[in-house]
């Protein structure tokens, strides 16, 4: 029998999924934004509330899993004053802030020069000989150096609190409300979840190769969390679907790596899961390969999803879509699950000195 202790409760403004129309039906016109992005996308399509695929397995459950394995979400949580007992998680949002855009491009820097370095020097190699090469070899040399210390330059920066982090989007499960940072990221706005609508949104690559996602954009205020990185509209539809579900008191949060820290705070689903007997720390103590089964049974859901057939799972169904229990119940078929659960290790040689050179 697991012991789940319910220290937290609902405030009276937190979001039950009973969507108000009215949020839907008044949704401020172009004229009425004072925003680029925002007089664009406030006349596109809205995604439902209703549940469309029925699967909150987002993509990055995977890269989700491996940085709280390394203290990387954690970090960020920490910079931002977020505990699981407040039942609160930040999502990163597209930023269009100058000095997040400029730390961005800074990391995008180093990423290009690692790359440019060593293609540089293959190419003096097939076209000079070794002559050539060892002739550019200092170019190696002082570029990497370069590389590096501004990466640690970076670093310190980060360590320091003084990498902005206003391209976060704060969601409150406990009290409904949706905290985002203002212009000058000194302080958050913060507005109910219900006001919120979740509109169609593609970008382009150089190549003309599109990006799928959507602008979760207040019904008035022109203010938004946006995510434009998917490669298909069902794996965009399923980050809806996990924002959702987090956000829905009404229902237990979806059984995935990353609601697993949040589990045992929440009152609805720490009473689901001592109903159906759910082990505690699930995701903590199974076995990775038992992960990676799961991923691909919910990779293979996500795309078997008849998009252009449905626009909700109850309408999916009638196509003969199904959602496997492995995904709604994954402990079920655990074969083993370890007795001590996963601690995490800050390992001060990947964090200080491997992740650096890599980023």
């Amino acid at each position: 029998m697991n012991n789940y202790k319910k220290v937290t409760e609902y405030a009276d403004t937190a979001y039950n999924g009973k969507a108000n129309p009215y949020y839907r039906e008044n949704i401020a016109p172009p004229k009425q934004r004072k925003r680029h992005l925002a007089k664009g996308q406030c006349k596109l399509g809205v995604f439902p509330r209703v549940k469309i695929t029925g699967i909150c397995w987002d993509n990055n459950q995977h890269i989700y899993d491996e940085s709280e394995v390394k203290g990387s979400v954690h970090d960020i949580d920490k910079k931002l004053n977020i505990q699981a007992v407040d039942l609160r998680i930040a999502l990163h949002s597209l930023s269009q802030n100058y000095k997040e855009l400029f730390f961005l491009g800074w990391i995008y820097l180093h990423l290009t020069i690692l790359v440019v370095l060593p293609v540089y020097l293959l190419i003096m190699l097939g076209f000079g000989g070794w002559d050539a090469f060892l002739d550019n070899l200092d170019v190696l040399i002082f570029g990497g150096l370069g590389v590096l210390v501004s990466k640690y330059l970076y670093r310190l920066l980060d360590k320091f609190n003084l990498v902005p982090l206003g391209d976060y989007v704060i969601f409150n499960r406990r009290t409904g409300m949706v905290g985002i940072a203002n212009d000058e990221r000194t302080s958050y706005h913060y507005l109910p979840f219900e006001q919120f609508n979740a509109h169609h949104r593609t970008v382009h690559n150089e190549r003309g190769h599109p990006y799928y996602g959507f602008t979760l954009l207040h019904y008035k205020e022109d203010l938004m969390y946006q995510v434009a990185d998917y490669s298909s509209v069902e794996n965009a539809l399923v980050h809806w679907e996990l924002i959702k579900n987090f956000m829905d008191t009404s229902q237990p949060l979806a059984d995935i790596p990353q609601f697993e820290r949040y589990r045992l705070y929440d009152p609805t689903t720490a009473a689901y899961d001592r109903k159906h007997g759910r082990p505690a720390d699930f995701w903590r103590r199974v076995d990775k390969k038992f992960m990676k089964k799961v991923s691909k049974i919910a990779y293979d859901v996500v795309y078997n999803f008849p998009v252009k057939k449905a626009d909700t799972l109850h309408e999916a169904l009638q196509h003969g879509y199904k959602v496997p229990d492995i995904v709604y119940f994954p402990w079920r078929e655990a074969d083993q699950l370890s007795e001590n659960p996963l601690v995490i290790k800050r390992n001060w040689l990947s964090r200080y000195i491997v992740s650096p050179l890599i980023f």
